[in-house]
């Protein structure tokens, strides 16, 4: 998030409470607007049909529908989007600016590629009209493209008229099933394709932005990212670990206690709703993380690595070293105090209000439990991140892999009804405690990790070789 740290910054540097509030407000506009936007736009469509005691079909397959297009467009896009954001932060620092087009397009190309499989799957065996079916396989593109299309959105700079172009399409979907509701619509298709429309808006104005931006005269071959992929093999994976892991406590609900609907999606409707409302409890994490790396740890984190660069002396880079350490801890620690806060005033507000919406006992109980559950996740979510600040991607890589296996094998554990949502904090809280301890291995062996990376002995050899020649 590069892109807004020069905005945050002068923001804080007001003197005030009007100051922090703008810069505090800018950071949501920017990080949870987008997302907020498309969850706020599924809530209300849902109640929209509700209301309007839409066809019980309706109601369920839409639900159903949006659910598995979020789910799987994010899981395939998430690899692809954890690598693309380390390519396209190289070229923006290496100043290959001809390269970060025809890398999205690249990326895209294969990101679609590999979406295309599940799609393609479903169209052959759901027992769905042909139509629904294509209006569903097209909203799937659509976020897929989407995704995607987000990881530039800080290098662009353009926040007010990428969030605009969320707010935009997500009005025309809520609109199109206001018009379907209203003029009684029958065919299920108009639903989904009306729904469609206006993501289809959203992505359309996020590519023309992309293609503004960075348009050069001379654009370098769209698939020159190959030569870099070879570099950073294990952020594909971690991408993938990480974005299954988000899912996997649902998707074992889903196989042990869900439902068909209509042979072809399996559901778990009273989990599923409370894990959407859970999931919004975490959105302050990920406005402060913003803030926090923006204003306070990047500048300590550029400070270390400058005066390595700058030929800085031992105890001039040991002293860097050992400020961004403390602000890191210090930022990390106020994080979680401030998520913990916002976590138990959810679990409050969820006791007192979500009856009045029609959850059962059982079902604010979940609830509960997935706040605090959903606490831990995001919290080792961020921790996994900042080990990708250091370059530590085998560990990344390896605590990525023990989440997800420890989410599987407490989701089997804890597969009863009465421990539903369980497994999710089972799972993230040892892990939580894993990725913590080897954040701070990695910090108080930064400067080995740091200068032990360097092929010295290699470039020295191919030097003399080319001197030979």
């Amino acid at each position: 998030m590069a892109g807004i740290g020069f905005q945050l910054k002068r923001l804080f540097d007001r003197e005030g409470l009007f100051g922090r509030v703008q810069a505090i407000s800018y950071a949501s506009l920017v990080t949870v607007g987008p997302i907020l936007s498309c969850m706020a736009a599924v809530a209300v469509v849902h109640w929209l049909l509700v209301a309007e005691m839409a066809p019980y079909r309706a109601r369920e397959l839409f639900q159903a529908g949006t659910a598995y297009a979020f789910a799987f467009s994010f899981i395939v896009a998430a690899p692809f989007s954890m690598l693309f954001t380390r390519l396209a932060s190289d070229q923006l620092y290496e100043q290959r600016c001809d390269e970060l087009l025809p890398t999205f397009y690249g990326s895209l190309q294969v990101a679609l590629g590999c979406a295309s499989v599940p799609a393609a799957a479903f169209l052959l065996l759901a027992p769905l009209e042909l139509a629904e079916k294509l209006a569903l396989v097209v909203l799937y593109m659509e976020l897929t493209v989407i995704w995607m299309g987000v990881v530039y959105v800080s290098a662009m700079k353009a926040y007010r008229r990428i969030a605009g172009a969320f707010f935009a399409g997500m009005l025309l979907a809520m609109v199109a099933v206001w018009l379907y509701v209203r003029l009684e619509g029958e065919r299920l298709a108009a639903l989904f394709a009306g729904f469609a429309g206006g993501f289809f808006v959203t992505a359309a104005v996020l590519l023309w932005e992309v293609e503004r931006f960075f348009r050069t005269p001379r654009p370098a071959s769209p698939y020159g990212f190959v030569r870099d992929m070879r570099r950073y093999p294990s952020l594909l994976a971690i991408g993938l670990l990480t974005a299954v892991s988000m899912y996997a406590h649902q998707f074992a609900q889903w196989a042990f206690h869900g439902e068909w609907l209509e042979g072809t999606f399996r559901l778990t409707p009273e989990y599923d709703v409370a894990v959407y409302y859970a999931v919004l409890s975490v959105l302050p994490t990920l406005v402060w993380f913003v803030v926090s790396v923006e204003t306070a740890f990047y500048p300590k984190y550029r400070q270390y690595y400058d005066a390595i660069l700058g030929q800085g002396t031992i105890l001039e880079i040991d002293r860097a070293r050992r400020e961004m350490e403390q602000v890191l801890i210090g930022e990390l620690a106020k994080l979680m105090g401030i998520q913990l806060v916002f976590s138990l005033v959810a679990v409050a507000c969820g006791i007192r209000y979500l009856p009045y919406i029609g959850f059962t006992a059982e079902q604010v109980d979940t609830f509960n439990i997935l706040v605090m559950a959903f606490y831990v996740y995001i919290m080792n979510s961020v921790s996994l991140l900042l080990l990708l600040y250091f370059d530590d991607r085998k560990g990344a890589l390896a605590l990525s892999a023990i989440f997800l296996a420890a989410n599987v094998a407490a989701s089997w554990a804890l597969r009863d009804v009465e421990y539903q949502g369980l497994s999710l904090f089972a799972a993230s809280f040892p892990v939580l405690a894993a990725t913590l301890g080897r954040l701070i291995y990695r910090l108080r062996r930064l400067h080995y990790a740091t200068f032990s990376a360097q092929p010295l002995v290699l470039r020295e050899h191919a030097r003399m070789r080319g001197r030979a020649g």
